[in-house]
C-alpha cells in the first residue's frame, strides 16, 4: 500500500514479473540505462474474501446482508462490480540508470523509475496509476 499525496492510501503490488529489460549497450557501466514491461497480477488472489463474504473463486456470490438490492432486476447494476470479482492483469513499465558498478563482485546498483496499475479490488473500482521510485541492487551473472 502507497499512500498517495494528500493521504489517500492505495493498495498495489510492486512486481517486475516477467521483466525483460533492454539497455543501451552491452557494457554495464555508469549511465547505462535499461527498461522494459511487466506483468502485474492482482493485489488479491480469487481465494481472497472481500467484508461481505464475495470472492473470485470462493465465497458468497452477492453480499449476504443485501439480497433485497439484488433481486436480479433494478439492484444488480449498482452491486455489478462489486458482486462479480475478477483477478486482473495489468501491463506497468520500469526504466533504471546503473550508477556504481563492482565488476570484482560482478553487482551493479542504480536507479529505478516504475510506472504501473493500483489494485482494483478485483474488478469493481478503477486503478489508480502509480509512479515509483528507488534504488536497485543486481548481482550479474
Amino acid at each position: 500500500t502507497v499512500q498517495l499525496p494528500g493521504g489517500e492510501r492505495v493498495p498495489f503490488l510492486f512486481t517486475v514479473k516477467e521483466l525483460k529489460a533492454t539497455g543501451n549497450g552491452d557494457t554495464f557501466k555508469p549511465g547505462f540505462q535499461m527498461g522494459g514491461t511487466t506483468t502485474t497480477p492482482s493485489y488479491r488472489t480469487g481465494l481472497f474474501l472481500d467484508p461481505k463474504g464475495r470472492g473470485g473463486t470462493t465465497g458468497y456470490d452477492m453480499a449476504v446482508a443485501l439480497p433485497g438490492l439484488q433481486s436480479g432486476e433494478e439492484g444488480d447494476a449498482a452491486m455489478f462490480g462489486e458482486n462479480n470479482k475478477t483477478f486482473d492483469v495489468t501491463q506497468g513499465r520500469v526504466e533504471m540508470e546503473v550508477n556504481k558498478v563492482n565488476a570484482e563482485e560482478s553487482e551493479i546498483g542504480g536507479v529505478f523509475v516504475a510506472t504501473q496499475l493500483g489494485d482494483t479490488d478485483m474488478g469493481s473500482k478503477v486503478p489508480k496509476k502509480i509512479l515509483t521510485k528507488g534504488i536497485f541492487y543486481a548481482k550479474v551473472e
